[in-house]
């Protein structure tokens, strides 16, 4: 494998996938100001990364044996290099940006929704989210990043706030071993991920299922309290973390968490681990490299045309309180294939989930899965087209006289054209359209559907 210079003209975009709601991606406008370059050499769809974007996320938000080539605005010097051979009689020297790494980003929805009453509603979310966002490294071997988020429902959160050691231990291979530490995502799968994967708006089920979300009825249907376990897979959270590449073509991580969905507060005196393992067959490595036999795969317009199989697996196990002194032990596993050639990416995966006591009535353990795919196609280096599909199963625990919860399988499709006005101007088109919803049936309520509009903006 030959570590390569890939000039940000080859860098508009390999397609990764549609997904979820909300927050930014790993590379920032903040980014484009200090390289001067465009938001294209990392993102297919900003904030959707393409190759070279998610090899600059996972090299501390450095480009990957390209930064000589593109002009960036110098830093300023914490020290000078001399330093280095007085340590440890000397403090290390270091850097900061030589202007202010802030970035905002504005999220407008409007939304049109099948009620559970009957008939609908048409809403303007103006606005849905308002980010500020801030990323830099500091050095060769330090980089931190920020997400703060408001809303009109909950005001401002710190969504992300971390710090990345890169390489900290001398004298193993480079990029072997790092040490993330700090509020942060934890990039369960790269696949429909939140920060990397994101092209259109909604997220699948499996990602944002709670227990806490599913009422429980007791006798005569009476509704009691839901779960206190709000624990969702892709929440951010307070965690330890260590990751690395190996080959350039293996990622792997392992990650002890505080559990939390919100990460504001612990609520129980244990951790949560997890860890995470991904494989790339073919195109770009994951570090940014190519073989030197074959060059970067190039495509019409001077875009990246990957053409790769990825194998990704995630295990989370933990345990959160799900009523007084009653804890809700919970553990989830996933399995993801996603195939990209040229302008399509295609791909799909399996995650199952199992809570042991999800109401603290000693009912049994509860069992979840979903089967989800995607595809996604680049019809103009503006434009994408996307369709996402999900069946979600939910295996009820045995019910208990304190009572049961109602059923929640559904199947849904969720189609959706992605459009950029401008690199930083994004238009969202999607419709989320469940073709079954055990629950809605259950309670003789209309089939939910939803049509959504969003506007984004990021500078």
């Amino acid at each position: 494998m030959t570590r390569t210079v890939l000039p940000p003209i080859l860098a508009a975009g390999v397609i990764l996938a549609a997904a979820p709601v909300a927050p930014a991606a790993a590379t920032i406008p903040a980014f484009a100001r200090r390289y001067h370059t465009s938001c294209s050499t990392c993102h297919t769809a900003a904030p959707k990364l393409n190759v070279l974007g998610e090899a600059f996320r996972l090299n501390g938000y450095r480009f990957p044996e390209n930064d000589l080539l593109l002009r960036k605005e110098e830093s300023v010097p914490l020290g000078e290099d001399p330093w280095k051979e007085l340590w440890p009689r000397a403090i290390w020297p270091g850097e900061i940006p030589g202007t202010v790494p802030l970035a905002i980003r504005l999220q407008n929805d409007v939304g049109l929704t099948r009620l559970s009453t009957g008939g609908s509603q048409f809403a303007f979310n103006f606005p849905h989210e308002v980010y500020l966002l801030a990323g830099a490294s500091l050095g060769d071997q330090i980089a931190a990043f920020l997400e703060s988020e408001w809303t009109k429902e909950d005001g401002l959160e710190v969504v992300q706030a971390k710090v990345e050691f890169q390489d900290p231990v001398s004298g193993l291979p480079e990029r072997l071993l790092n040490v993330w530490v700090g509020m942060q995502n934890l990039y369960l799968t790269t696949f429909a991920d939140r920060q990397i994967d994101r092209a259109g708006r909604q997220s699948f089920h499996w990602q944002e299922f709670a227990v806490s979300d599913l009422p429980v009825r007791g006798p005569g249907g009476v509704l009691l309290d839901p779960s206190e376990n709000e624990f969702r897979l892709e929440g951010t959270q307070p965690a330890m973390e260590l990751n690395g590449l190996a080959v350039s073509r293996f990622a792997w991580a392992v990650g002890v968490g505080q559990g939390t969905s919100e990460g504001a507060e612990d609520n129980n005196d244990r951790k949560d681990l997890y860890y995470r393992v991904r494989y790339k067959l073919g195109g770009l490595g994951l570090d940014g490299s190519y073989r030197a036999s074959e060059g970067p795969p190039q495509g019409g317009g001077g875009q990246l045309r990957d053409r790769s199989v990825t194998l990704e697996h995630f295990g989370y196990l933990g345990g959160e309180p799900a009523a007084a002194g009653i804890t809700d032990d919970h553990s989830a596993f996933g399995v993801v294939a996603r195939v990209l050639f040229g302008p399509l990416d295609v791909g799909g995966g399996y995650v199952w989930g199992r809570n042991s006591d999800p109401w603290g009535f000693g009912t049994g353990a509860l069992h979840w899965g979903s089967v989800h795919a995607k595809a996604e196609y680049l019809v103009y280096p503006w434009l994408i087209t996307s369709l996402k599909a999900e069946h979600f199963t939910l295996d009820r625990p045995p019910a208990s006289p304190a009572g049961s919860p109602l059923p929640g399988d559904q199947d849904r499709i969720i189609p959706g054209v992605i459009a950029l006005i401008r690199q930083n101007v994004r238009a969202v088109v999607e419709a989320d359209l469940y073709l079954h919803d055990e629950r809605s049936s259950a309670l003789g309520e209309p089939t939910p559907a939803a049509l959504w509009v969003r506007l984004d903006v990021a500078f």
